[in-house]
């Protein structure tokens, strides 16, 4: 993909109102997946014991 393609396409997505734009990934319900995951994981970063399987 082009400069341009690349930059024409990440505007698209942004006045779609897409927050991030990956102009060569096809399927946008990946990364929809992704991100919830990634949500999902990181709430579980705060707890206050070390996890059984460090002790």
């Amino acid at each position: 993909m082009s400069a341009a393609d690349m930059v024409d396409a990440a505007l698209a997505g942004l006045a779609q109102g897409e927050v991030v734009t990956i102009p060569g990934l096809h399927d946008g319900e990946q990364w929809d997946r992704y991100e919830s995951q990634r949500k999902t994981l990181s709430g579980l970063f705060g707890n206050s014991t070390a996890a059984p399987r460090y002790r």
